[in-house]
């Protein structure tokens, strides 16, 4: 292999899992430090699901007058709400620079699977109580509850992960 087409040092350590991995929990553990320090609550570094209802409450108390609900760390700070945001700009970035960004396009009836499977996500992940993180603390505390939930993300993991591998059959 020639030098011109040999990975450099930073990206051979990226695109190793195990690097990539411990990264992301460090900077998960340094970002919930954070916002403990903050006043938040535990398990609220990182949200996609109370995040995004944090978002959607406080836009529409902005837009309307209403008084939905949202965390009060939310309330009181940017920062919280702001990840989700920051995962969808992050997440263009990268698929942009590593040329991995394309635009689907599907029928109608493919996007209201995508919208159907992201309002149960939402539905379920509130239900239980918020995303794994606060799930993994709960069955810590032996919240049988929780335990149930956790079994339920395992199982739509597989689900999902089968579903996926056979679409992905289907289109070699």
């Amino acid at each position: 292999m020639d030098n011109e087409n040999k990975p450099s040092g930073i990206d051979s350590l990226a695109r190793n899992p195990l690097v990539v991995g411990l990264l992301i929990g460090i900077l998960a553990a340094l970002v919930q430090v954070l916002l403990i320090s903050a006043g938040g609550p535990e398990a609220y570094g990182f949200c996609v699901a109370c995040h995004t209802r944090d978002v959607v409450n406080i836009g529409v108390n902005a837009l309307t007058g209403m008084k939905l609900a949202a965390a009060p760390i939310s309330q009181n700070a940017v920062l919280p709400v702001m990840t989700v945001v920051g995962v969808l700009i992050g997440a263009f970035i990268s698929a942009k620079t590593y040329d991995e960004f394309r635009a689907k396009t599907g029928s109608a009836l493919s996007y209201l699977w995508y919208l159907l499977g992201g309002l149960f996500f939402m539905v379920f992940a509130l239900f239980m109580g918020g995303c794994p993180y606060r799930i993994a603390l709960r069955v810590g505390y032996g919240d049988a509850i929780a335990f149930i939930g956790l079994l339920g993300i395992i199982a739509g993991v597989l689900v999902g992960i089968r579903i996926a591998t056979t679409i992905a059959e289907r289109e070699v």
